[in-house]
């Protein structure tokens, strides 16, 4: 009997053939990939419009090794849309977003199946996400501690009211179910547009689709700071337009959160109005 696809490794990329190898190195040196002769995980790779070798080089990739590498090119549409083309083809039951300039520890994929695999049916149904911890490429931790760990919290209390504690940079293995949710049905308006901020998506789960998050006080991705070509660097002043649609969306679709959580709804009503100005 095959075992259950486990996880997707997903990759969105755009000219980043110097960097790419983190993620592949990374995937490469997992201590558990097969369960009975079965491998647990595939990787998918979405690239958009990339000009550079990346093609080549994850042609050589998938002579070299035996599991599943899925490579597919789109023109160039903006990081959402490769996410969105990714999420759509994923089969794992959780999904691992490995931006093109990550890397992950080899306990990863051990670590995630150790805990999604003692879960019940019941508890995997309302687990929204594991969540784990940073460490930045010189082996220093990013942020601090979860304040609870290994134990269900609701996703919207881990936004809220962990927002104002110093964790930085975190990851998370997501359910792929809640993932197709939130990018699958994208509204009219935003169709064409290049750049989507991933908050109005993270917004959806927590707001819309709701569930519990499973945070691990475990540090597990490698997270790169201060390289050059950080593509959010005046991600604002380049979409205006974009954080006007989250903003208006947020504010006409969450219009509860002004009773929970007011200031979050005011932040983005702020918003709404600089954008608008500027767009």
């Amino acid at each position: 009997m095959k075992t259950e696809l486990f996880c997707s490794v997903l990759t969105p990329t755009y000219n980043r053939e110097k960097k790419l190898h983190r993620v592949y190195e990374s995937i490469k040196k997992q201590r558990l990939q097969k369960i009975d002769n079965d491998y647990i995980f595939e990787w998918i790779i979405i690239d958009d419009g990339s000009s550079d070798n990346t093609k080549e080089l994850i042609k050589k990739w998938q002579k070299e090794v035996d599991w599943n590498i899925i490579y597919k090119y789109q023109q160039n549409q903006g990081k959402w849309k490769a996410l969105q083309e990714g999420i759509k083809i994923a089969k794992g039951e959780l999904t691992l977003i490995a931006d093109s300039d990550d890397e992950f520890l080899p306990e990863t994929f051990e670590t995630f199946y150790d805990i999604w695999s003692k879960f019940s049916k019941e508890e995997k149904e309302k687990c929204s996400g594991i969540g784990v911890l940073c460490q930045d490429q010189h082996g220093n931790r990013v942020g601090c501690d979860f304040p609870v760990e290994k134990r269900f919290v609701p996703t919207q209390e881990v936004v809220m009211k962990w927002k104002n504690i110093p964790l930085e940079e975190t990851w998370a293995a997501l359910k792929t179910k809640n993932l197709k949710l939130a990018f699958l049905d994208i509204p009219d308006e935003a169709k064409n547009l290049k750049f989507i901020p991933e908050s109005f998506f993270w917004d959806r789960i927590t707001y819309k689709i709701g569930g519990y998050s499973y945070p691990l006080n475990s540090v597990i991705r490698v997270y790169y700071k201060n390289e050059d070509d950080n593509i959010s660097h005046n991600i604002r002043e380049k979409y205006p337009e974009s954080f006007y649609f989250e903003s208006k969306y947020f504010i006409t679709h969450y219009t509860f959160v002004l009773l929970k959580y007011p200031k979050n709804y005011l932040k983005h009503l702020i918003k709404f109005i600089y954008f608008g100005i500027k767009k």
